[in-house]
């Protein structure tokens, strides 16, 4: 019988400064490794937003261009890491531009994301903590939120996904 999967969602403000933020994601009650029925976390599909404060679109200001970048990682970064780090999960990069002469959200974008969904059956996580980190330009207008919804399953701690775990993390 399949699990219902459930959703854990997080939030976090990356700035407008270009200078990488990043916060914690409490996954512990979800994936516990010590006790008699281990059990790890198995995300299922990542769904990504970029707002301002209030939850509309950021503004840029007029005739620039800038970049969104967010990562969600196993371990505590200091700033954006390359997808072949160990730790890296998920993550995304946005080249965006406004080339109106007034400060509008941008309407130009290149974008490129590695979704837990990408992968035939997820990505299994056994730590206690996720981070969120990213960065938004300095030519936004304001800060840039980066929300995410993880839809998961949690599932025992069995040989086959133990080996797939450790291989996964090489």
């Amino acid at each position: 019988m399949a699990k219902n999967s459930f959703y854990i969602r997080a939030s976090q403000n990356i700035g407008d400064t270009g200078a990488f933020a990043q916060g914690e994601i409490d996954i512990g009650s979800y994936t516990d490794l010590g006790s008699s029925k281990p059990e790890i976390l198995r995300i299922l599909d990542v769904q990504v937003s970029f707002t301002d404060s209030a939850g509309e679109l950021p503004t840029m200001t007029g005739d620039k261009g800038d970049s969104l970048c967010w990562q969600i990682t196993t371990q505590s970064q200091s700033g954006l890491v390359l997808a072949d780090d160990t730790s890296f999960v998920s993550g995304g990069r946005a080249g965006l531009r406004n080339p109106d002469s007034e400060t509008i959200p941008p309407s130009q974008a290149w974008e490129q994301q590695i979704m837990a969904q990408d992968w035939s059956n997820g990505y299994l996580v056994a730590v206690p903590t996720l981070y969120l980190g990213g960065l938004g330009g300095a030519n936004f207008a304001e800060d840039v939120y980066c929300s995410v919804i993880l839809e998961c399953v949690t599932e025992p701690a069995t040989k086959a996904t133990s080996i797939a775990l450790a291989l996964s993390q090489m």
